[in-house]
């Protein structure tokens, strides 16, 4: 089987060569990886493009610049970031794709475990994992007792609690129990971007939305977030291997703070 793993980029390539490493190495699936760069300045420039085409032979390398997609958003990070995954989802030919941040990294049996888990369950659409949380030096991040994704610091807590009585946080784990469901007619929308396994042509059916409401950008709603809510409203069905599978490095653009 293979899988089509898209990465955006902006301007981090030691950390992005560790995510492309880390597709490199997927055991039992064979993993492409389409990395769309947003307006990258290391893309842009032939040579570095190049090596990296010799070193990552798995990888296409796609430089978008602003004049040539005039639609792509500008004014809202998660809006122009869902418009990048869009563009490479629009190039894979698999039958499912996935998802990698270039400052992240999976487990080596990643991919071959939300496989598994889909084709044993036809009537699923999208699959997805754990994720582990890390800091920048590799030691684990324990969230003990704050939400570190909520966006108004006075709310974090109770954010937390509310999302531990749900099981997604545990107390003195760095495991992020990751989890998409309606409880009680409300949306828990909570599977990150790194730990999702799409059917591609459920991805086509519900690309990853571009137009965000005032309201959303107030709560800082990531597009991950977004796809999550559209996902449940058309009643797609999702499982979960329950296994953390995704190192997910802390200090990325909306959990900045949770290591100040």
């Amino acid at each position: 089987m293979t899988v089509t793993v898209v990465t955006p980029t902006k301007g981090r390539p030691a950390l992005l060569e560790r995510a492309l490493r880390s597709v490199a190495a997927q055991e039992g699936v064979t993993a492409v990886q389409v990395v769309v760069g947003d307006d990258c300045p290391f893309l842009g420039d032939e040579v570095i493009r190049r090596t990296l085409e010799v070193e990552f032979p798995h990888a296409r390398f796609v430089n978008v610049e602003p004049a040539d997609h005039p639609l792509m958003p500008r004014d809202y990070l998660p809006a122009r970031l869902a418009y990048l995954r869009n563009l490479g989802i629009s190039l894979a030919e698999t039958p499912y794709v996935a998802h990698l941040d270039d400052d992240n990294a999976y487990a080596p049996d990643h991919l071959s475990s939300l496989v598994d888990l889909l084709e044993r369950t036809p009537g699923a659409e999208v699959a997805h994992s754990w994720r582990r949380l890390l800091t920048h030096a590799g030691a684990d991040f324990v969230p003990d007792g704050e939400d570190p994704w909520h966006p108004i610091a006075r709310q974090r807590a109770a954010s937390y609690r509310s999302l531990a009585d749900q099981g997604v946080f545990v107390p003195g784990s760095s495991v992020v129990r990751d989890a998409m469901r309606v409880i009680d007619g409300k949306l828990l929308s909570r599977v990150d971007t790194n730990e999702l396994l799409v059917r591609r042509e459920t991805h086509a059916r519900i690309p990853f939305p571009t137009e965000y409401t005032v309201w959303q950008r107030i709560l800082e709603t990531t597009e991950d977030m977004a796809l999550c809510q559209e996902l449940l409203r058309h009643g797609v069905s999702t499982v979960c291997s329950e296994r953390p599978t995704v190192d997910y490095y802390m200090g990325g653009f909306s959990n900045a703070a949770a290591l100040a």
